[in-house]
């Protein structure tokens, strides 16, 4: 295994930010040491022929790369004090050993390519995904304000409000989504991350919509039907649900 997300989490049922819950692990940069710190324990011993001397060999001791990911904050952590504190954060996880960061969702192009801007002159080198969920439903709005903090997207949410069916909501959920993707590749993001929670057909209809799906393969034989696989262009894509929170 050679890919991590590094996350501290949420406190368990039942607790609070103010009770003991994290054990002997504080931060996701702590993590992020702990990680490296057990990769090198376990490189294999491997011997390596060495040219021109037959018996001789050479023990090889360096380790594969391993992609260790974090989570970033364009429009502040709930527990940050100032956006100051969340690239300073940022800046101890990039000490740490972390690669890569995914970004918690928002629902504008310029939350997250200020916050670039202001990382990439605090010292943050490495690559910053934006996390986008698409939002197909007014309950599944109201429950990501709620848990996420972020501030009401009024043109999104008066949309779904009106919108009296299901699927005419999903269409709105998709093409507000849609739009900020094309908003952020076009602002040089490196990447996407979206939010599935199970709905793929959700994220390949973003996807599609943004034109950011490859063009299907043709045939390759009258017998068997070409396999295509979405992928991102420009961009590199990801799709996950690594929150603990529950958005549905």
């Amino acid at each position: 295994m050679r890919s991590f997300l590094a996350l501290r989490g949420d406190p368990p049922e039942g607790l609070t930010e103010n009770d003991v819950f994290l054990g002997d692990l504080h931060s996701a940069g702590e993590l992020v040491q702990l990680i490296h710190r057990v990769q090198a324990e376990r490189v294999p011993y491997q011997e390596t022929p060495i040219p021109g001397l037959p018996r001789a060999r050479a023990v090889k001791t360096e380790r594969d790369h391993v992609r260790i990911a974090v989570a970033a904050f364009p429009n502040g952590h709930p527990r940050s004090r100032s956006t100051a504190q969340d690239i300073d954060t940022l800046l101890a996880k990039q000490a740490a050993g972390a690669n890569l960061a995914i970004t918690q969702l928002f629902f504008h192009a310029d939350h997250y390519l200020s916050f670039i801007q202001r990382a990439r002159e605090a010292g943050v080198e490495f690559p910053i995904l934006p996390g986008i969920m698409p939002v197909t439903s007014p309950g599944r709005l109201r429950r990501i304000l709620e848990l996420s903090g972020e501030e009401l997207p009024s043109d999104l949410a008066i949309q779904l409000e009106v919108e009296p069916t299901a699927e005419g909501q999903r269409e709105i959920g998709i093409a507000h989504a849609a739009a900020l993707v094309k908003k952020l590749i076009a602002g040089g993001a490196p990447g996407l991350h979206l939010y599935a929670f199970n709905e793929h057909e959700t994220v390949l209809a973003v996807l599609d919509r943004a034109g950011a799906l490859a063009p299907a393969q043709p045939a390759v034989s009258t017998r068997f039907p070409a396999v295509t696989h979405p992928s991102a262009s420009p961009a590199g894509i990801s799709a996950g649900t690594h929150f603990t929170k529950d958005y549905s």
